[in-house]
Parts: structure tokens; sequence; C-alpha cells
């Protein structure tokens, strides 16, 4: 055990020694691995120092990556990562990601962030249109590469994301629930999005739990909640349940190039192989850093 930890801090040692040395090549960690690991396509022994911009691709077993920093992303089989000093950005496959408050990542469109100390979220990408997260230790926020939120996750929760084209001019339909207040402000049992409630007849479900279908306007910044418009209410006589069979909800849009696109979230686990509505119970045990 002294001598892995060793071999540890040796190759971390000339991990800070390539730094000094390369200005063109940072380093900004080291890969760890009990079986097969490639970095930028060439297999590599147990251990290998990772400079910023390379893609590590976990062989048949997971892989570690140590940053600088003091975060670890734990890499599946068969997944990859491209790993920079400040991000990690998931090619495909499922990571985990443990102090992401201080070190996010990036999914095609999405960003993951921790939002408390030494937070730890789950990411799988099946392609650049489905990603699931899970927020495994402490609570963590979803948000577009434009920076707009998209969803906030407490710890145990766990939603899918599809990234779809659309017309630029089409309204399209969302349906939310949640407690309504006196102000008219819901937040969505789903995604822990804030919405400013506009429409008729609103005053008779104050404290209640609702259903309601409606429209998005727009996608405002800061803290400031976002205007529904709403068609449709239906009164609950329990409260909104975030699990299977949840309708998904067009919750942000995004603009690449001259196309729109809508990000759609709902309940998830699928991917991830984690439960979608209690919290981690049939998830496979956290996978602890391995040593070569």
């Amino acid at each position: 055990m002294i001598l892995r930890l060793q071999s540890a801090v040796a190759i971390l040692t000339c991990c800070f020694l390539v730094t000094a040395t390369s200005a063109s090549a940072t380093a900004v960690g080291i890969v760890m691995t009990s079986g097969k690991v490639q970095v930028d396509g060439s297999q590599v022994p147990g251990s290998a120092v990772v400079f910023a911009g390379s893609l590590v691709s976990a062989g048949d077993r997971s892989s570690n990556i140590q940053f600088s920093d003091g975060s670890v992303a734990i890499i599946r089989p068969g997944a990859s990562v491209i790993a920079y000093r400040e991000r990690s950005v998931l090619q495909r496959g499922v990571a985990m990601q443990r102090a992401v408050d201080r070190h996010p990542v990036s999914a095609a469109e999405l960003r993951i962030s921790g939002l408390t100390p030494n937070s730890a979220a789950l990411v799988g990408m099946k392609d650049e249109t489905h990603i699931e997260v899970a927020a495994q230790e402490g609570a963590s926020e979803v948000r577009s590469s434009q920076g707009a939120l998209v969803a906030h996750l407490e710890q145990g929760t766990v939603l899918s994301f599809t990234l779809m084209q659309a017309n630029g001019t089409q309204q399209i339909v969302n349906e939310i629930c949640g407690d309504l207040d006196e102000n008219h402000q819901l937040i969505d049992m789903l995604t822990q999005i804030t919405y400013q409630l506009q429409g008729s007849g609103l005053d008779a479900y104050i404290r209640k739990s609702i259903r309601i279908t409606g429209t998005v306007q727009g996608v405002p910044s800061g803290s400031q909640p976002r205007v529904f418009l709403v068609s449709s209410v239906k009164q609950l006589n329990h409260p909104c349940v975030n699990g299977p069979g949840a309708a998904p909800e067009a919750v942000s849009a995004l603009t690449r190039g001259s196309l729109v696109f809508l990000i759609l979230v709902g309940a998830g686990g699928a991917l991830l192989g984690v439960g979608a509505a209690g919290g981690f119970g049939t998830s496979p045990s956290p996978v602890t850093p391995s040593t070569p």
C-alpha cells in the first residue's frame, strides 16, 4: 500500500514538473486503473500523467482521473472523457465526478456543477441528444451551454435530458406540477425551477397541488422566475410525484448557429442504472478510486 502511495506521489510530482517546463502541454492530473486505459488513443500502463485536452478512455475496468485540484473522475468501462484543469467533458458512457462543485462536467450542450461542497454527480451520455444526470452526493444543477438553468437536483434525484431540434416559431406545450403559493408562483417538482403563473382563476388553487399545462415565455436571466402562461389546471388530491410516467417538459431553448433546440427533461435512471424515483436504492455500490 505504501509503495502504491509513493508511486502515485511520484507520478503527481512528475506531473507538476512537466507543467513547469512545458507551457504548451499542461498536466492536469494522473489516470490510474487496474485494467486497461487509453490516453489519446494509445494504451498506457496502470498509471499515466494526463494533460489538458487529453482523451481518456476506460477499458474493461473503471479508471480514475485524479485532478490537481483534488477532484476525482471515476470513468466506467467503455466511457471516454476529455480532461481539462477546470472541467471534464464526457464524450460517451458513464462517469462520476467527485467535487463537481470545483470541477464541473460538460455533456453535449449541458453543464453539470455542484451546489454544495464536495458534491458528486453521476453523468451518463448515450449520444449527443440523450443524457442522464444523478445527484449522488449533495445538490447539483444542470445548465445549458448558454447558462440557462435547466434543472436543480437534490441528492438522490435522477433526471434524463433529451435535446431535440425545433421550429423556431413553434410553441411547445409544457406540463409542470407543484404547489401554488399566494403570489401565483410554483416550483416544479421535477426540475425544481420556479415559475410565475399567469392565467385566470388561479386564486382557487392557492396552497393546493396542481398539474398545469401551458407555455413558457422566454428564459429570463438571474433569479427571476420564468413566466408560464396557463392553458389548463388540474387539482390533485395528492402531492406531485417525481418518477416514472411523469410527462417530459420543455424547460429551455438554445441556439446553435441558425438552429433552435429544445431541452426536454423527465425522470431517468435507465442509462445510469439507478432508481428513477426512490433515490439510489437500485444503483451499484459506489466505485472507490483504484490503484495500479
